[in-house]
């Protein structure tokens, strides 16, 4: 009797302790089951200097704390580019910025998303969720209040960083070897480039591919392989084209990749509206085949009615791709897979649909309390609404245009006005 007594003792014991005891990795992190919390502290004059000269790259000390757990002497910075906020900075948060190796819970860094462009507070966290269940490298992502030396300031979205860390847990191991050690390069947005040879020389590419890996390399490894890609593209007839950039691009994915993107109606990624933008690109380890890593889709969720070919012509890869038979049939199989995944069922309703409804539930009273939004609460209620709709809507106008109806026929079919192809920056 004693030894149950005990027993019991124990359990009520173990039932009580903080969350903070079992919480102790980046899945519980980047749960975005629960609204999580955030605190950083710092000293308030730093803070007022991060706001103030949110257009630069300088970083402050802060401290962060998560789910009872604190990583001392942090470094944080303003980031973004449209997104770049004087009210509610978006922020990069680098564990080792002043201690050399310094992780939290085995990360180097992460990101806190602003959400100053979306003003449903759910587009990139319902897409990345997407993403993930079509096969698609993308980063882990979860809701948070975050509040800064005891205040709150806005309702935020902790983005998983896109570095050898993801790139372990998205590639694996072959043998006893992490496939993370590739070339990595960030995108970043000069002008409206849809991949258009810019020569031999490597400077534009420099310019376009921010090398996150590998840095000390040279130019000619790092590079060389993304020029080639490029020159392949423009100078190949689309029916070769398999056989000369198959070896320097995982085609397969690619397709996977814009049709997932094409789904969810991202105006501003790969074949976006002006230009390519908002992708990680990942030379694979001991290969010279390169995939890309989804990144940034706060601009997905258009409209229903966005055109199930948006783009292609425009961008010279998917041009030439969609008059090849075998990869016009793939692109729109993967956008079959998409809708399929969407449209599962979920008791009486569709994953895609529960899933908005159960992240609008979430995040419902943290953002009516967010004073720092960018948006009213009635253009939140606005949004709020266009994304209740949006899958059932969805998946009749990509059905409709796959079985060969007009654009015309297709939006009268969900209701939607007549919209302009080229959505509106």
């Amino acid at each position: 009797m004693r030894r149950f007594r005990a027993t019991i003792v124990l359990l009520l014991t173990v039932s009580v302790l903080p969350t903070a005891a079992w919480a102790q990795t980046p899945d519980d992190l980047f749960n975005g089951q629960v609204l999580q919390r955030v605190d950083l502290l710092m000293h308030s004059a730093d803070w007022a200097k991060l706001k103030e000269n949110f257009q630069t790259n300088d970083y402050y000390p802060a401290d962060l704390t998560w789910n009872g757990q604190t990583v001392r002497n942090s470094g944080i910075r303003s980031r973004g580019l449209g997104s770049r906020s004087a009210t509610k900075p978006g922020l990069r948060v680098d564990f080792d910025r002043y201690s050399t190796d310094q992780e939290f819970l085995g990360l180097k860094s992460l990101v806190l998303d602003n959400l100053t462009q979306d003003s449903s507070g759910i587009h990139e966290t319902v897409t990345m969720a997407l993403f993930s269940r079509l096969g698609i490298p993308a980063p882990r992502e979860a809701h948070a209040r975050l509040y800064v030396n005891n205040e709150y300031i806005g309702l935020y979205v902790i983005v998983e960083s896109v570095d050898k860390d993801l790139l372990a847990r998205v590639f694996g191991v072959i043998g006893e070897d992490t496939q993370n050690d590739g070339f990595l390069f960030e995108f970043n947005y000069e002008d409206e480039w849809r991949l258009e040879y810019l020569g031999d020389e490597l400077r534009p590419y420099m310019e376009r591919f921010d090398a996150k890996t590998n840095e000390s390399k040279g130019d000619e490894e790092k590079y060389r392989p993304i020029e080639t890609l490029v020159r392949l593209v423009n100078e190949t007839r689309e029916d070769r084209l398999g056989e000369a950039i198959g070896g320097l691009l995982d085609i397969p994915a690619f397709l996977r990749f814009v049709a997932g993107q094409n789904f969810v109606a991202e105006s501003d990624g790969f074949l976006g509206a002006w230009g390519i933008n908002n992708f990680y690109l990942y030379r694979l380890e001991n290969r010279t085949e390169h995939v890309l890593i989804a990144w940034d889709d706060d601009n997905a969720f258009w409209g229903p009615a966005f055109p199930t070919a948006e783009g292609h012509e425009a961008n010279v890869l998917m041009a030439k791709l969609m008059r090849v038979p075998e990869y016009r049939a793939m692109y729109y199989a993967e956008l079959q897979r998409a809708m399929d995944s969407a449209a599962e069922p979920v008791e009486d309703s569709t994953w895609m649909d529960t899933e908005i409804r159960r992240q609008l539930a979430l995040i419902d009273q943290a953002m009516r309390e967010d004073p720092s939004r960018p948006y009213s609460e009635n253009h939140f209620d606005g949004a709020r609404d266009k994304m209740l709709g949006f899958t059932r809507d969805r998946i009749r106008f990509v059905r409709c245009e796959m079985e060969g109806g007009s654009r015309s026929r297709c939006e009268s079919e969900i209701g939607a006005e007549s919209a302009p192809v080229r959505p509106q920056q």
